[in-house]
């Protein structure tokens, strides 16, 4: 039965980013709960949670919300060390091709899904991605564009079939860069995956060309971990209402770049997309992450947790 201790993780099935955090907690082998969220705004449940920021997934942890997948993978980590995600020898690469993976290969993908598939997309989810994006969903343009970003998604993908013939050799049971898999992978592992859900012939045709990509793909994919627990949204907010956050002290990174001060008023948002700014008091901040205490009626004092990479913080509501 999910409570304050329990990792849970808002979501729905058919969301990439979420994918990468439900194949850390396999490869950890942890226990969780899943709150199924809507894939278009509104969120009602969500919202009180995050302040609204309405990027998905998000992870709870009693009164701790944790946005962006990166912080979430990093939070797991600190948490739950083992079994080590974050391999030694290897600290701050996948931050980097979790960069890549999120920003670059993944335009490249939705280019590539949606100019094969925009003629079957709702237009009440083309309108939320166009509030989401800040720029209109032309599924012509898709179109017109998807034989190159087709070339470009095979040459994404053909890095890592690069990566797994160099180094340890070319033999069946490499990992990106260790004997076990890692957050390396898990970050690499994402837009074979959402475009494999959308447009497998495509994928199944990239894949036949890169051997050793395709059995570290499958391997990743056979993981197995705890089923997660189904909670709904409610129960979710009564949980962190109940719960508080955890005590943490009040903290500022002494060469703080903006001079931020513990206490302040300050707000967050994605530099990329989704730029609804979160608004709090200033909890906690260094190069990392940056914690902001914000105060609801529905489940009063939280604790809101964003990276620091890929977001602006600026002073003031």
């Amino acid at each position: 039965m999910a409570d304050a201790r329990s990792i849970i993780l808002h979501q729905y099935d058919t969301s990439p980013f979420s994918e990468k955090v439900r194949l850390a907690l396999k490869l950890k082998n942890l226990a969780w709960a899943a709150v199924d969220i809507p894939v278009i705004m509104p969120k009602p449940d969500l919202m009180p949670l995050t302040g609204g920021y309405r990027r998905t997934p998000v992870m709870q942890i009693g009164a701790d919300i944790y946005c962006d997948s990166a912080m979430i993978l990093a939070e797991l980590e600190r948490r739950f060390p083992m079994p080590q995600l974050d391999l030694p020898g290897h600290e701050g690469l996948s931050g980097m091709v979790g960069s890549w993976a999120d920003r670059v290969w993944f335009q490249v993908s939705v280019g590539v899904i949606f100019g094969a598939l925009g003629d079957q997309v709702p237009a009440d989810f083309k309108a939320d991605r166009e509030k989401l994006s800040g720029r209109p969903f032309d599924t012509e343009a898709m179109k017109a564009a998807a034989p190159m970003l087709r070339d470009q998604w095979r040459a994404h993908l053909m890095q890592i079939e690069q990566r797994l013939r160099g180094g340890r050799g070319a033999g069946s049971g490499s990992w990106l860069v260790s004997a076990k898999p890692g957050f390396i992978d898990v970050q690499a592992h994402m837009n074979i995956w959402f475009a494999e859900q959308n447009v497998p012939d495509f994928v199944e045709t990239c894949l036949a060309g890169a051997p050793l990509t395709r059995d570290w793909y499958h391997r990743l994919k056979e993981s197995e971990g705890q089923a997660p627990e189904k909670i709904d949204g409610k129960t979710a907010l009564e949980i962190a209402r109940d719960a508080g956050p955890r005590l943490k002290a009040a903290t500022v990174d002494e060469i703080e770049a903006q001079g931020l001060v513990a206490g302040e008023t300050v707000s967050v948002a994605p530099d990329d997309y989704g730029r609804d700014w979160v608004s709090g008091h200033l909890v906690h901040a260094d190069d990392q992450c940056i914690i902001l205490q914000r105060f609801d009626d529905t489940v009063e004092s939280i604790h809101i947790h964003f990276p620091r990479a890929g977001y602006m913080v600026r002073r003031g509501e």
